[in-house]
């Protein structure tokens, strides 16, 4: 039966997205872009890491659920053996092995396997691969995600690539040299990407279906609790269990390692895309030459992404380490049982998948920097965004793959400007609503000018409360707020619709009087002094509603032809002081 195109192994849900970006930071190989305010995987350039799965706190990315084909194949009358990967004790703990068998017998799994001897197998013809005296480098990885990396992103290396299938599937295909015909052989991965993997026409037969190890705990779910019992994984007493003696994590050799020192440069161990990504950068430019190269994505297979995401490295391998010294079981030599096993094809090849990649010319790039505000000289290179340079991040945006949007400090300046902007647009006073200083301001400019041309008269009040302070202290800052509001409303209703009341700093007020000449003006302060005297706020002191009610000075200059608007208020200031060192509650006129 053919299969009709296979769904997307990673998906974004974009109604998830917070538009946080951090799946875009956190991407290794930059395979996720913001298209239209959201993010989007750029499938040609993803290699199934998952990491994007898990930063994502808002389960915005979901992995592609493949357990129906299990349950069809487990609902079919063929046999079915579940293939679990050697990391299953610790990615279904608190389980125990016994209670792993019998849920997996309950779901209908004929017989459970675990690649254990696969990777003993794989292990072994690494020895002999890694023995030969030639110079060549060998890239040793049976990790999809690393494999698919450096067919992507470093096709120069693939031809040094080892040739050999992952333990997986070096299992299944013993698995089917072992059982019966019509087996069907279920894998269950500490990863993401080998559920895309076992569909490689290289390793067609050896498996039919793949979920990883958060599917099968699903797939637990609503099951009855399981008392311990016997266990195909953990065989009888009496029956013997395979010794890992070959193998180190999926299948490297252990004589690899142990034959040599610590500062013997020829094996680099490496862990996750962007080290490997510096290594083969750096093997590239002629700046080390190792004879091996063991790579994996994760800090082994037991920290894959489903394996029991919400455990410590730590606790997992402790988990591992406390199950392998488990009473009651003789181990013998895996050397030993491989020579009786029936030899499996271990051989694999590999191609070239390279992504295609265009680079800008330098003038477009500059452009797109200045759409950030940057140049090449004022590029910060922060790495905030997820690029290491903002000349990446330009590029990117070239290639419609990133947004400036990403950019943290460009955002930041954004925001003050525009705050700054909106501060600048406000007109009216949040505490009072009366209008605030920059409005005051403009109209003044116009009074004055009109004093210039028509020759009108402008006078001036500046009004300040009398021991506002202690309004503060004694009843505190929501009370003097609402004295403040008051004292406005009581300014308001004295004066007429043509005069401009505003708020100054404090507790201080600024009324414009056009039209009106300084003895006038001096009458409309008094009225103005015993409507603030007049202004009443109930307030509460020790559990006692109190009356408060404060005074005011007020000082009153005019304006002259000549009169600028910084002499004007300055005239007025001198009189408010006048007005409050005489003891306040008064009105004083400025001189001249």
């Amino acid at each position: 039966m053919s299969e009709g195109p296979r769904q997307a192994l990673i998906e974004q849900r974009k109604d998830e997205c917070a538009e946080c970006w951090c799946c875009v930071r956190c991407c290794p190989v930059r395979a996720i872009r913001i298209t239209g305010g959201r993010s989007e995987i750029v499938q040609k350039k993803c290699v199934a890491c998952g990491q994007c799965v898990g930063e994502c706190a808002r389960g915005g990315f979901a992995v592609r659920d493949d357990t129906p084909t299990v349950r069809a194949l487990l609902a079919s009358r063929r046999p079915v053996v579940a293939l679990l990967a050697s990391e299953f004790i610790a990615a279904l703990y608190p389980m125990t092995v016994p209670q792993v068998e019998r849920a997996l017998e309950s779901l209908g799994f004929a017989s459970v396997e675990t690649t254990l001897l696969g990777e003993e197998t794989v292990a072994a013809a690494y020895e002999q691969l890694h023995s030969r005296s030639d110079s060549t480098i060998s890239l040793r990885s049976t990790c999809p995600v690393v494999v698919d990396f450096v067919r992507t992103y470093h096709p120069a290396f693939v031809p040094a690539l080892a040739p050999l299938v992952p333990p997986y599937v070096a299992q299944a295909r013993l698995i089917r040299s072992l059982y019966p015909a019509d087996t069907a052989v279920v894998y269950v991965s500490p990863c993401y990407a080998r559920k895309d993997e076992i569909h490689d026409p290289e390793f067609a037969g050896a498996v039919d279906a793949a979920i990883d190890f958060t599917e099968l705990k699903r797939m637990f779910e609503g099951m009855r609790p399981l008392a311990p019992g016997g266990s195909a994984i953990a065989p009888p007493p009496g029956r013997p269990s395979a010794l890992k003696e070959i193998s180190l994590t999926d299948g490297f050799p252990r004589q690899t390692l142990a034959s040599k020192d610590r500062t013997d440069c020829s094996v680099q161990v490496v862990r996750g895309l962007e080290d490997l990504d510096r290594l083969l950068t750096a093997v590239a430019a002629g700046e080390t030459a190792p004879e091996v190269i063991d790579m994996l994505n994760c800090e082994g297979c037991i920290d894959g992404p489903a394996v029991n995401p919400g455990l410590s490295l730590f606790a997992k391998r402790n988990v591992e380490s406390a199950a392998r010294r488990a009473p009651g079981t003789t181990r013998v030599s895996t050397r030993a049982m491989l020579s009786m096993l029936p030899a499996v094809d271990l051989v694999r090849s590999f191609t070239a998948t390279p992504v295609e990649t265009r680079s800008p010319d330098p003038a477009a790039i500059d452009a797109a920097l200045a759409e950030g505000g940057f140049t090449r000289e004022t590029a910060l290179d922060c790495g905030a965004c997820g690029w290491s340079t903002c000349a990446e991040q330009a590029t990117a945006v070239l290639a419609a793959e990133s947004s400036w949007d990403l950019c943290l400090p460009l955002q930041r300046r954004l925001l003050r400007e525009q705050r700054a902007s909106l501060e600048e647009a406000q007109t009216l006073d949040a505490v009072t609503g009366v209008w605030n200083r920059r409005v005051f301001g403009d109209r003044l400019a116009i009074e004055l000018a009109r004093v210039v041309r028509y020759g009108t008269p402008l006078c001036v009040a500046v009004i300040d409360l009398d021991g506002f302070g202690h309004v503060n202290d004694a009843f505190g800052r929501q009370t003097g707020d609402r004295v403040l509001a008051s004292v406005a409303n009581a300014l308001t209703g004295s004066l007429r619709t043509t005069d401009v009341v505003s708020r100054g700093a404090g507790d201080r007020f600024v009324v414009a009087l056009p039209g009106i000449s300084k003895t006038e003006a001096f009458a409309v302060g008094e009225k103005l002094r015993a409507a603030v005297s007049g202004s009443v706020v109930c307030a509460e002191d020790s559990g006692y509603t109190q009356d408060v009610t404060v005074t005011a000075s007020i000082g009153v200059a005019s304006a002259t032809a000549s009169t600028d608007a910084l002499a004007l208020m300055e005239a007025a200031d001198g009189a408010l002081l006048e007005a409050s060192h005489a003891g306040g509650d008064q009105v004083r006129l400025a001189r001249g």
